[in-house]
């Protein structure tokens, strides 16, 4: 019975966002925004504990005020132009207020400060829902209405992201409070890129979900949770020690892994646009990111000495672990020898 409960809030949480995804309709958008938010909190409550309530309840009532802006905004403007279609122009007030309701859902300066509290106070299954399925709804919707916001706002918010997040994930030692900041400086390029290119926009939060689900599944194996066990990883499984290195590695955008293309391509992009300021709070932002994730690696690969006798066995004993994590793994780290050719279709 608990499990046919999880599966069916699961398969609520996929039809909602499908429908945010599809949907031309602002009333139906909302809907089914309301219907993923619903669908989330039992699943995050699957383990009862204090952390965990607490989690479920910031979470619930940010998505709550988010989803009441975005309704309001939309019926205000529709009173004032007559349609609920999200391609007909926004008035000045409508404007404003759901950019902040996206901005709000998607975990963005200033609105930022509830998301490394929630991801932190669940565990990584849920982690890994929270930081992939349940960004794509809101980026989607930015995306389609990207034309019709308030630019300047979401300029400021995404390049303060980047900057933010990065020197924000310095000081941790909690793995999923520094996903969280990772996320918000990751979302930050993602939303800032969309403005000048849609197709390289999506590009990007196609790869950041690759190396994502990558990094979760390497710490959902050996339940790394903070940095002081990580280093236990090289010992108990190998294979997952360098599989959660590399990732890490290529989340931070070192070339010549597959997360370094998200930073060169939009690098490229705000260099031809001639938005050139931009360009360094942005690599700034990323050198410091790629800091902490060295750190990471460092702290996990590099810190104790080699175990041949345990390291035969482990591998052999965990090597379905990595068969698991094969193909988001090679997309993580090799991908930019495929990716391309997929760049060069979808980017006009």
């Amino acid at each position: 019975m608990y499990r046919l409960s999880t599966l069916f809030f699961l398969f609520n949480l996929i039809i909602s966002t499908l429908f945010v995804i599809t949907s031309n309709h602002w009333f139906i958008i909302w809907i089914s925004l309301e219907i993923n938010t619903i669908s989330i909190i039992p699943i995050i409550l699957t383990n009862q504990n204090r952390r965990n309530i607490e989690a479920s309840i910031k979470y619930f009532i940010i998505q709550a005020i988010a989803a009441s802006l975005l309704l309001n905004a939309t019926l205000i403007n529709f009173w004032n132009e007559g349609s609920w279609l999200i391609s007909n122009p926004l008035n000045i007030f409508s404007n404003q207020i759901i950019t902040i309701a996206l901005l709000l859902k998607l975990g963005l300066v200033p609105f930022h400060s509830w998301y490394p509290e929630v991801l932190q106070g669940i565990n990584l299954i849920n982690g890994l829902l929270l930081t992939t399925w349940q960004k794509i709804a809101p980026t989607i919707i930015t995306f389609n209405i990207i034309n019709n916001l308030n630019i300047n706002i979401l300029t400021f918010c995404s390049i303060s992201s980047i900057l933010l997040g990065a020197w924000g994930g310095l000081n941790q030692t909690n793995t999923r409070k520094i996903i969280a900041f990772s996320s918000i400086t990751h979302i930050g390029w993602i939303i800032l890129i969309s403005i000048y290119n849609i197709n390289l926009s999506l590009i990007m939060f196609l790869i950041y979900i690759i190396i994502n689900l990558s990094i979760f599944i390497s710490l959902i194996n050996n339940n790394i949770l903070n940095l002081a066990n990580s280093n236990k990883s090289n010992i108990i499984n190998p294979w997952n020690a360098s599989i959660l290195s590399l990732s890490l590695l290529s989340l931070g955008g070192l070339p010549p892994l597959t997360g370094f293309l998200n930073k060169i391509l939009a690098l490229n992009i705000l260099i031809n646009n001639n938005i050139f300021l931009s360009t360094i709070p942005l690599i700034i932002g990323s050198l410091i990111s790629l800091f902490f994730y060295i750190r990471i690696t460092f702290n996990t690969i590099m810190t104790t000495f080699p175990q041949n006798s345990i390291i035969l066995i482990n591998i052999r004993n965990n090597f379905f672990n990595f068969n698991i994590n094969a193909i988001p793994t090679i997309l993580s780290t090799v991908g930019i020898i495929i990716l391309p050719n997929l760049i060069n279709l979808l980017i006009v």
